[in-house]
């Protein structure tokens, strides 16, 4: 899974094949999308009336879009693999994540899942427009002021486009006014906000024998990596947040403030997720690997709730080297490890 999260941020720069078998929609997409909008939308589950629409009328966008929730839940099982809960239970085949009964309630946990998947749309369909793979969109060509050192060229992520429709496909699952609504609604544009404030430049230099007489950059969004490290340090910031003014449904901190619109927030205490919780989606901690030595939240007396541990030697076998292709086909190698290992009862 490590080296699977490692590699998110290649998805879109490597090369493209004839036909190709998408992980999460089990599609085979033709390397110059021309999707079927029934095969996309309809193979998805449990898409709001206005995600279907959306779906409907730009296929490519969604498919997309749809990976880039994928790579979000994918950065969230790293970011949290040493927390009870760890973000595993949102990654079933043929699921949609947002449909967890975990992500109905208001825990911090919640908050996160929210905030990293509306992150990997974002950037997802951003790059996806700079590679000339979606009809509704492009590079953006805007010009960032005049600069005498450099030259504004190449093919700038069209991160605008990205947060737009991230926007308008994962908020439109949120219509009623309650307080879980505004909260995952504030939670949803803190994801947006981890990807398009920190978007950076790149360039490249022409000239002869490596000479740097000209140089060209663009704008490009930011690795994965460092977004799921952001919002993760949001995520132990976490603000629980009560509604102030009835009229106003103004989100309040409890020391009476108004929240940072990139701070993620919650409202309910998280349960300990100990033990297995259906009506939670937490499978529990049993048979979770521990670290022994740890002084973090993986130690086994954190992590095995008091339970104890087994030591154990295991063949253990995982997902490797792997390597992603537009779109949306995972293609991994199997490695195979003999290791002792301490494993919660």
């Amino acid at each position: 899974m490590t080296a699977l999260v490692i590699l998110v941020g290649f998805l879109l720069s490597l090369p493209s094949m004839g036909c190709l078998k998408n992980d999460i929609l089990r599609l085979n997409i033709k390397k110059e999308p021309n999707l079927d909008p029934n095969t996309v939308c309809k193979t998805y589950p449990e898409l709001s009336q206005t995600q279907y629409d959306l779906c409907r009328k730009y296929p490519d966008v969604t498919a997309s879009a749809i990976q880039g929730v994928q790579i979000g839940i994918h950065e969230c099982q790293h970011q949290l693999r040493t927390h009870r809960w760890n973000c595993s239970s949102l990654e079933r085949k043929n699921k949609n994540p947002h449909a967890s009964p975990l992500l109905k309630r208001g825990f911090k946990e919640t908050a996160f899942a929210y905030a990293i998947s509306a992150a990997g749309v974002t950037h997802q369909v951003s790059k996806a427009c700079s590679l000339g793979k979606l009809k509704s969109c492009g590079c953006d060509m805007s010009v960032y002021g005049v600069n005498r050192d450099f030259e504004w060229g190449g093919c700038s992520h069209n991160v605008d486009f990205g947060e737009q429709y991230a926007k308008r496909f994962m908020d439109s699952k949120e219509m009623a006014r309650d307080i879980h609504s505004r909260i995952n609604l504030h939670n949803n544009r803190a994801g947006r906000l981890a990807v398009i404030r920190n978007v950076q430049k790149q360039c490249k230099c022409h000239g002869m024998s490596g000479s740097c007489e000209l140089k060209t950059c663009w704008k490009a969004a930011p690795n994965f990596r460092e977004v799921g490290d952001l919002l993760k340090r949001k995520f132990k910031a976490a603000t629980k947040i009560h509604i102030g003014n009835a009229a106003s449904g103004r989100l309040i901190k409890q020391n009476g403030r108004r929240p940072r619109q990139s701070d993620l927030l919650y409202y309910q205490k998280s349960p300990s997720f100990c033990e297995p919780n259906n009506r939670l989606d937490s499978p529990g901690t049993t048979g979770r690997l521990c670290n022994k030595s740890s002084d973090g939240v993986d130690n086994c007396g954190t992590l095995c709730c008091g339970r104890g541990y087994n030591i154990l030697k295991v063949r253990r076998s995982e997902r490797c080297n792997c390597k992603f292709y537009w779109c949306c086909y995972v293609e991994c190698q199997t490695c195979t490890y003999n290791e002792w290992v301490t494993v919660c009862k």
